[in-house]
Formats: C-alpha cells, sequence, structure tokens
C-alpha cells in the first residue's frame, strides 16, 4: 500500500473511532458529494428512493442529511444496509454490506458535520436495478432445504425463502467429500428477499450435492450454468 494512502485510511479510521467515544462534532474533510454519495448510490439508493423498500429517500443531499445521525447509527450497528448474508461465509458480486474503511468514512462524515461539500451536477437515481451476472443459458431450479443432490453444471447464485427472522447455512457437498460454503443467511426478512450471486461460481461434478442446515422451513431457487 502507498505511504499516502495508509496515512489517509489510518487518519479516517482514528477520526472515526474517537467520534463515537466523544461524540463532539469534529472537522472533517469527508463530505456528501466527495465521498458519500457515491457510497449511498451504490449501495442503499436500490431501497431508498420514492416508492422504494426503505422509509426513506436517501438519493440527495436535501434527503439525507435530515437523516444523518439515524444512517450513523444503522451503519455501525450494520443494520444498514440490508444484507442478510454473514460476512466470512462466501463472496458475492452484488455484496451491499460496507467494508470497515466504508463504516469509518460514514461516520468522520456524520461527526464531522454533514457537510455537503463543493456541489456537483445533477445525479439521476437509477432506483432499484437487478444484478446482472452477465451469463447466457441460466436456470433456476427450486431445491428442498437439507441435502440434496445437485445437477452438474455451476452454481451462480442461491435465492432463500426461509422464515421470518430464520437462518440457513448453505454449502455445496463435492464427491471427494470436500465442502464448499456458499452462504450463511442470518436475521431473514421476507421485505428484502435477495438473490445471492456468488463471486466465483461453483463447479458441479455429477454426485455434489446441497447441504442445508436451517432454523426453519426453508427453501432455495438456485441459479445454474452448464
Amino acid at each position: 500500500m502507498k505511504p499516502g494512502l495508509h496515512t489517509f485510511i489510518a487518519g479516517v479510521t482514528i477520526v472515526a473511532l474517537t467520534s463515537i467515544e466523544a461524540h463532539d462534532p469534529i472537522n472533517s474533510t469527508v463530505t456528501w458529494t466527495g465521498d458519500i454519495e457515491p457510497l449511498v448510490r451504490a449501495r442503499c439508493v436500490g431501497c431508498h428512493v420514492d416508492g422504494g423498500r426503505g422509509p426513506m429517500p436517501l438519493v440527495t443531499y436535501e434527503d439525507a442529511r435530515p437523516w444523518a445521525k439515524a444512517i450513523r447509527e444503522e451503519v455501525l450497528t450494520r443494520r444498514m444496509p440490508k444484507w442478510h448474508a454473514a460476512r466470512g461465509y462466501g463472496q458475492f458480486a452484488n455484496d451491499r454490506s460496507l467494508t470497515p474503511f466504508e463504516i469509518a468514512l460514514v461516520l468522520a462524515w456524520v461527526d464531522g458535520g454533514a457537510v455537503r461539500g463543493p456541489k456537483r451536477g445533477t445525479v439521476e437515481s437509477m432506483g432499484a436495478v437487478a444484478y446482472n451476472p452477465g451469463h447466457h443459458g441460466v436456470r433456476q431450479v427450486n431445491i428442498r432445504c437439507g441435502e440434496q443432490p445437485l445437477p452438474r453444471g455451476r452454481l451462480l447464485a442461491v435465492r432463500p425463502h426461509l422464515e421470518e427472522g430464520g437462518s440457513a447455512g448453505v454449502s455445496v457437498v463435492l464427491p471427494d467429500g470436500s465442502r464448499e460454503i456458499v452462504a450463511w443467511i442470518r436475521g431473514f426478512e421476507k421485505k428484502f428477499e435477495e438473490t445471492y450471486w456468488l463471486q466465483d461460481p461453483i463447479r458441479l461434478p455429477a454426485g455434489s450435492r446441497l447441504s442445508v442446515e436451517s432454523s426453519g422451513r426453508c427453501a432455495l431457487v438456485l441459479a445454474l450454468a452448464k
């Protein structure tokens, strides 16, 4: 890592951690237009638009500024953005969860006064856009939870259907007995059902099995390709 970037990351993290303890406004170079707006557009506006699943729009600075303290709390406790796949159990191309550095940016912005920053051109929100994995010939397979045989091909994504608040650990058992972790879904919310597109599809040779341990009623929709 370049020395300048290392210093910047360390500085933002120190600012954020200090603000957690003191709760006093601080001077910050983190701004809405320079740092937070791109993050919100990438992770939040899929739900937080007029008519979206979120309770309020967060498309513009004027939308977000009154909610700055609430945003801080929701981000710090990882209640937002909504993403029910536990970190460290599978990697996903459409992952909306925030990294520790991104959380530090949000905290630094709020505790630094939630500054707008220099105005830019109008940003048009695309609203809720479905993730497109770019695969052709994708087919969907409905499958019960538990131990189930899998067809040959490549596992691209899973979409769990669980009880409200339920959890499920999903993995693939390969013919040689090795296990590939797919996802661990926690605190399922029907309103925020999600298709989890794997960063690296799992190749399924003949004899592969799906293994799902769940806390209640459970089914999955799988996206498979040849």
